[in-house]
């Protein structure tokens, strides 16, 4: 198997190609993105089919399952603290003209991954819990620092307005605007609906790995185990098709042999089975 996974890499796949899949893959686990969603981006860009990539994300898999953890690692969590902070930051940002995205990028040291991550935690806390960013707002407001002068976007505008300075808060009173952003609202109480059958991709691309992981290490077991017994059987094989009269000086070195054939398959249950 490992010997196909080569000869594949060699026949097609530079290294280059294989760390950019991975890095993607790993970006694709910070935001929480699918695995499908990874294949079908770089599938232009690698000129390969998604289902090419795929397969060939798996067979690295198998050559080397530690790599799955890039989609396994566990997330950390944000303290209130690092919250309060990333809050701050934000807003005082805000209140000097700078996007969100700006900000959050400057914070990050242009890591692309931790950009993600702290952009990500404030659109969150701005749909769920908007009166957090008021109350850091007026904090900031009360401490003589920079703040956004207008009051926080609700959560449905958020989502699209990131305005460079107050002026763009003006211009949401404009009709036209607002009919606009009525009609984004509405795109996006639709896509609300669909977030549930979202999380449920997430959750079976986690489970599909998951199963190929098993299934990989369910393979070795079963060749190991064929090995085992396969050897038990030629040792049995070789000595019965023995004359009687040469079984007779040849027992004992039988016997060895077998109760050492015997340890290893125990051993390998044992092991299996723990």
């Amino acid at each position: 198997m490992e010997n196909q996974v080569r000869t594949r890499s060699r026949a097609g796949w530079h290294e280059d190609e294989t760390t950019r899949l991975f890095t993607a893959v790993k970006e694709a686990s910070a935001t929480g993105a699918p695995l499908r969603s990874v294949f079908e981006s770089l599938s232009g860009d690698l000129g390969r089919k998604p289902n090419s990539i795929r397969n060939y994300y798996y067979a690295c898999l198998r050559q080397k399952p530690d790599a799955a953890l890039l989609r396994s690692a566990p997330f950390t969590a944000f303290t209130p603290e690092e919250t309060h902070h990333l809050l701050r930051q934000v807003l005082m940002a805000r209140g000097q003209g700078m996007s969100v995205r700006s900000c959050v990028m400057a914070m990050a040291g242009g890591d692309h991954s931790r950009m993600l991550r702290y952009q990500n935690k404030y659109r969150t806390v701005l749909k769920h819990r908007p009166e957090m960013i008021e109350a850091v707002r007026e904090e900031l407001r009360s401490e003589g620092l920079p703040y956004p002068k207008e009051p926080v976007f609700d959560r449905a505008d958020a989502a699209f307005c990131d305005p460079e300075d107050t002026a763009a808060a003006r211009l949401m009173a404009e009709p036209c605007v607002s009919a606009m952003l009525e009609g984004l609202k509405e795109l996006l109480r639709r896509a609300a609906r669909s977030e549930e059958a979202m999380e449920k991709q997430r959750v079976i691309d986690r489970l599909q790995v998951q199963q190929d992981l098993r299934r990989i290490a369910w393979e070795k077991d079963f060749e190991d185990a064929t090995a085992q017994l396969e050897g038990i059987l030629v040792l049995l094989r070789d000595f019965l098709a023995l004359p009687r009269e040469s079984q007779i000086p040849q027992l004992d070195t039988f016997c060895d042999a077998a109760l050492e054939a015997l340890a290893q398959a125990e051993e390998f249950l044992t092991r299996c089975h723990s």
